[in-house]
């Protein structure tokens, strides 16, 4: 990467209001630098004491990161057309916590309702936030298999009750934010 000749050698010692004590150099960073500052960054304990690398480590570090990153993952829109196509209805899907464990539950209430309490921009909007959640506890193919094999649609039942569809999903909902589910 070549510097335009229009660029002064050094930045100004004022950044952003900010003032610097020595001026900055610019140049470039080459492909084996950048390598080395991405394994660097990717082991976090850093070099062992005879100042080699621990490159197991970093390798389970960038591993992890491709496992997480292949994950089955869900959207909104995805969990709109799933819920369509098995039923011919946009029905409402909930995350619920009942005794001590997760559910995603497939309401009565469906979009094309009249009576619907949502707009189709804020369905829109709750389920990318339930995608959001299943995607961040790698339930995505729980869901999609559990809609999948329902047997009855969600609906009213007579008599006033209605049914709900519920996924058990196997999350672990103890830690710091499990208050969000009570």
């Amino acid at each position: 990467m070549q510097l335009s000749s229009k660029l002064p050698k050094t930045p100004s010692r004022a950044v952003n209001g900010c003032r610097l004590s020595k001026p900055l150099s610019l140049r470039t960073i080459t492909r084996n630098e950048s390598k080395r500052m991405l394994l660097t960054n990717a082991v976090k304990e850093g070099p062992g004491e005879d100042g080699s690398t621990d490159y197991a480590a970093v390798a389970a570090s960038l591993n992890a990161l491709l496992a997480k990153s292949n994950k089955p993952s869900i959207s909104g829109r995805d969990l709109r057309d799933l819920v369509l196509q098995k039923w011919g209805r946009s029905y409402d899907v909930r995350l619920c916590k009942l005794q001590g464990r997760m559910y995603l539950q497939v309401m009565w209430k469906f979009l094309e309702q009249r009576s619907f309490p949502l707009t189709e921009n804020e369905y829109m909007q709750q389920l990318d936030a339930v995608a959001e959640y299943l995607n961040e506890w790698g339930v995505a193919d729980t869901v999609r298999q559990g809609i999948i094999q329902a047997r009855k649609p969600p609906g009213y039942t007579g008599g006033g009750n209605a049914r709900c569809i519920s996924i058990p999903l196997a999350v672990d909902i103890g830690g710091g934010r499990s208050a969000e589910w009570q």
